[in-house]
C-alpha cells in the first residue's frame, strides 16, 4: 500500500512500535512504587500503540498479499512477520483488558504478559527489516542515484 508513491506500513510502525515497547517500562516504575504517574504513561502508551498497531497491520496485511508468488521466500518470512506481529498485538491487548484502568498500578500478570509481548515486537520488528533488506520486499525498482 502506497500514499505518494512511499509505503505507507512503515511510515506507521515506528509509533506503536515505540509506544508498546515504553508500555512495560512505565508499568514496571509503576509497579516498583518509582513514580506515581508511570500507571497512566503505561495505560496511555499501551493504548496509543495498539490503536496504531491496529492500523499498521492493516496495511501489513496489504502489503503481505501483495507478494508475487514468484517470491514465496519472501511470502513465508512476511507470514512469520504477521505472526509476531499479530502476536505481539493480542498479548499486549489481553495485557490492557487485564490492567484494571489507568488508575491501577499493573500486577505481575500484567507486566509478564507485556514482556511477551515486547519480545515477540522485536522478533517482528527484526524479520519486518529482514523482508526489506534482504528479499527487497516493498522496494521500487528505478533510479536511486542521487539528485
Amino acid at each position: 500500500m502506497r500514499l505518494f508513491g512511499h509505503p505507507v506500513h512503515p511510515m506507521l510502525v515506528a509509533f506503536p512500535v515505540a509506544l508498546l515497547a515504553l508500555t512495560p517500562i512505565w508499568d514496571g516504575i509503576a509497579w516498583a512504587g518509582v513514580m506515581a504517574d508511570a500507571k497512566t504513561a503505561g495505560y496511555f502508551c499501551a493504548l496509543a500503540g495498539l490503536i496504531g498497531g491496529g492500523l499498521a497491520l492493516v496495511t501489513g496485511f496489504v502489503d503481505l498479499i501483495k507478494i508475487p508468488a514468484s517470491q514465496p521466500a519472501a511470502a513465508r518470512v512476511a507470514l512469520i512477520h504477521a505472526s509476531c506481529a499479530l502476536s505481539a498485538l493480542s498479548l499486549y491487548g489481553i495485557a490492557f483488558a487485564f490492567r484494571g484502568g489507568r488508575a491501577v498500578v499493573p500486577g505481575v500478570g500484567v507486566l509478564a504478559l507485556e514482556a511477551a509481548g515486547a519480545m515477540a515486537l522485536v522478533a517482528t520488528g527484526w524479520l519486518g527489516g529482514h523482508l526489506v533488506f534482504r528479499h527487497g520486499v516493498g522496494v521500487q525498482a528505478g533510479d536511486n542515484s542521487a539528485r
